[in-house]
């Protein structure tokens, strides 16, 4: 099994734009490197978007009211889809302004919104929350669709992390991790009917000493999944063949350990792997230990251009 190493790719000056960067993506209309923060301290209940600009070499940020969990693209590009802390809403990229349009059912105040996924054809979004303690089911599975409704597919999550839909012309496969659990669920979403019915655990990860966070379609049915690591190792990022669970190759992630999320970018005719790492929870030796977290990473894969996911979300 070949084992890459990943490079620090950005690393914020302050420890707040450290704390907790998930979800990145390439804004498609654009030269440009997205992500989330979801919060910026412990007890902080706000969050940001990220952006590095790839022909300037610059980054900046756009702080949000609230914690956001995800964005997603959409075909008009000034506009962002965004979950944030219990609403969905749409970002404007020139106006630097969170609209929200809806929000979850009978919201509690230690359940947020965390990862989302787009389906194939860009007409709906899946979603889910997370206990923000780790301790109970309170998290729910979550489908967007225009104009404006949220509807509940299922409940009894700990933490709905990474995400990978499959499929067309409205029925789709999709994957969740449950990160406390360490489980990659497997679905069969009927979007016509807004139901989702569960097809039991496709990967078991509870012999891994980290904890499955996020994750991106690889294309030829496999998945590449981060792990957040509690313990001050090098991080890791392994792809998983969907239909046994064996790995299929590794990253490792220098003085990094609680990997967050994947996100492939094509570079013309290279694909590059970018990750996102946090320091959230990490004691001050622990962090003295590891210099790197909180940075973004990039990593070399030998992956087709076509083997990245395009989707966007169809307003």
């Amino acid at each position: 099994m070949r084992i890459r190493q990943a490079v620090p790719f950005f690393s914020p000056d302050s420890e707040e734009d450290r704390f907790l960067p998930e979800g990145p993506r390439k804004l498609f209309a654009s030269e440009t490197l997205a992500w989330v923060n979801i919060q910026t301290a412990p007890e902080a209940q706000t969050g940001a978007l990220h952006f590095f600009d790839w022909t300037t070499q610059q980054h900046s940020h756009k702080d949000l009211i609230g914690r956001p969990g995800f964005f997603i693209p959409t075909t008009d590009p000034n506009v962002l889809l965004c979950g944030v802390t219990h609403s969905i809403g749409f970002y404007n990229l020139q106006q630097g302004t969170f609209t929200p349009v809806a929000e979850i059912p009978h919201p509690q105040d230690r359940v947020i919104i965390n990862d989302g996924e787009v389906t194939p054809d860009g007409q709906a979004v899946i979603f889910g929350t997370k206990d923000t303690q780790f301790r109970e089911p309170l998290g729910h599975l979550y489908l967007f669709t225009l104009p404006n409704r949220i509807d509940i597919l299922a409940e009894g999550m700990t933490c709905s992390n990474g995400k990978i839909l499959k499929g067309a012309q409205g029925t789709y496969t999709l994957y969740d991790i449950d990160t406390p659990r360490k489980n990659l669920i497997e679905y069969t979403l009927d979007l016509a009917e807004k139901r989702l019915k569960e097809k039991g655990v496709r990967i078991d990860f509870s012999s891994h000493v980290g904890f499955p966070d996020g994750m991106v379609d690889a294309g030829d049915n496999t998945a590449i999944v981060a792990f957040y690591n509690p313990q001050p190792d090098d991080g890791l990022v392994s792809r998983y063949d969907l239909a046994t669970g064996s790995i299929v190759e590794q990253w490792r992630v220098p003085r990094s350990p609680r990997v967050t999320c994947p996100c492939l970018v094509a570079h013309g005719s290279r694909v590059a792997l970018y990750l996102t790492t946090a320091t959230e929870g990490m004691p001050s030796e622990q962090r003295q230990q590891c210099p790197n977290a909180g940075s973004l990473f990039v990593a070399e894969t030998d992956f087709a251009p076509d083997q990245v996911p395009q989707a966007l979300f169809r307003l």
